[in-house]
C-alpha cells in the first residue's frame, strides 16, 4: 500500500508486498481474502528507478494499478519484473518469495534504452569484443564449472514457443552488430562429463541497442514473425554439445550485457540463467555493479577468445536428476 510516493522505489516495494493479499494473481491466495471493494482506475503510472515502466504479467496482460481508499494498489509480479526479479507464492505456507534484484528492469516506455554497442575488430585477449576497453569483473571470468547451474530471475522478456534456430543462428534476421558464437555442454550433475543429449537450450537477449525484440513478453504465437528477433532455441548432441551465433549484445539502463538461456531436458530439472557479457568502454553498468551478475557464480562472467575471426566463448550447463 502506498501512502507516500515520495519515498524511493524500495519503499514502493515493501508498500507493494503489504498489498499482496489483494494485488497477487494466485487463485488459492485471493479464494481464501475474496472481498468486495470498489476500486478507481485513473491512468496510474509507475516510475521504477527513474523509468516510467508498464507492468505485464506472465502472459504480457497489462496490469494496471488502482485506487483503492486514498492508497494506490500496485500488482507485486509486475513490480518485481520490472525490478528484474522474479515472484513466487507457496500456497501452503503463504510466503511471497522475490529473488534476483535491482537491476531497473524495463527501459521508459517509448524510449530505447542507452549502450554504447561495439563496432570494429576482435579482441582477442578474451577480455571482450570490440574497440572499447573493457571494465568491471567481467574481464577475470572463471574457467571452474562445477556446480549446478544457478537459477536467476526469468525476467521481463521471456517470450514462450520460439523456434529452432537454423544452423544455430540467433541473429536470423541479420540485425546489425559484432558477430560472436557460444558453445559448450549440457551435463548432468555439478561434476563429470556425463552428457545431456537433446537438452533444449532457449536464448533470448537485446541487440546491440540494447532493444529486445518483441520489448515484452508472453507467447510467440502472440507476435508476428517480423515482431520476433534474437530468439529461439538449440538442442544438444549426442555427446551433450550445442553451438550458436548470435550478436554482441546491448547495454540497457539498469542492467550490465547479458544473454538469457532456459535450459531444460527431459528427467532434469530445467534452469534459467544468463551468461554476463564483457562491459565495453562507456557503458553505464558494470558486473561489479549488477546485482545479479554479483549472486552469480564468476564462471558466468565469460570471456571470448577469437576463432577463426569469430570472437567465442565457452559455456557448460550443469543440471539436476528430477
Amino acid at each position: 500500500m502506498l501512502k507516500n510516493a515520495g519515498k524511493g522505489y524500495k519503499g514502493f516495494v515493501v508498500g507493494v508486498v503489504i498489498t499482496a493479499a489483494v494485488t497477487l494473481p494466485f487463485t488459492t491466495f485471493a479464494q481464501s481474502l475474496q472481498k468486495s471493494i470498489s476500486v478507481v482506475y485513473n491512468d496510474i503510472k509507475v516510475n521504477v528507478n527513474g523509468n516510467t515502466v508498464t507492468l505485464k504479467d506472465e502472459t504480457g496482460k497489462v496490469l494496471e494499478p488502482f485506487n483503492f481508499a486514498g492508497s494506490v494498489y500496485v500488482p507485486l509480479r509486475g513490480v518485481s519484473e520490472a525490478l528484474g526479479m522474479d515472484v513466487t507464492y507457496d500456497s501452503t505456507s503463504k510466503t511471497v518469495t522475490i529473488n534476483g534484484g535491482g537491476g531497473g528492469g524495463q527501459p521508459p516506455d517509448g524510449e530505447p534504452p542507452t549502450g554504447t554497442p561495439p563496432t570494429g575488430g576482435t579482441d582477442t585477449s578474451g577480455a571482450g569484443t570490440g574497440t572499447g576497453t573493457t571494465t568491471g569483473t567481467t574481464t577475470s571470468g572463471s574457467t571452474d564449472d562445477t556446480g549446478l547451474t544457478q537459477q536467476v530471475t526469468q525476467g521481463p522478456y521471456y517470450v514462450t514457443g520460439t523456434s529452432q534456430l537454423t544452423s544455430g543462428n540467433l541473429n536470423y534476421d541479420s540485425l546489425t552488430g559484432e558477430k560472436i558464437k557460444v558453445k559448450g555442454y549440457v551435463y548432468a550433475g555439478a561434476t563429470g562429463t556425463t552428457p545431456v543429449a537433446g537438452a533444449k537450450v532457449e536464448i533470448w537477449q537485446a541487440d546491440d541497442t540494447g532493444n529486445y525484440h518483441p520489448n515484452s513478453n508472453g507467447a510467440a504465437s502472440s507476435y508476428t514473425a517480423s515482431q520476433l528477433s534474437l530468439r529461439g532455441y538449440v538442442l544438444t548432441d549426442a555427446n551433450g554439445y550445442y553451438e550458436y551465433t548470435t550478436i554482441y549484445p546491448g547495454e540497457y539502463t539498469g542492467r550490465t550485457r547479458h544473454i538469457h538461456t532456459n535450459t531444460t531436458a527431459t528427467g532434469y530439472k530445467g534452469v534459467i540463467t544468463q551468461l554476463i557479457i564483457p562491459s565495453l568502454s562507456g557503458d553505464k553498468m558494470t558486473a561489479a555493479q549488477d546485482n545479479i551478475a554479483q549472486s552469480l557464480p564468476a564462471y558466468n562472467q565469460v570471456t571470448f577468445t577469437a576463432v577463426d575471426g569469430v570472437p567465442t566463448t565457452t559455456f557448460n550447463y550443469r543440471l539436476a536428476v528430477n
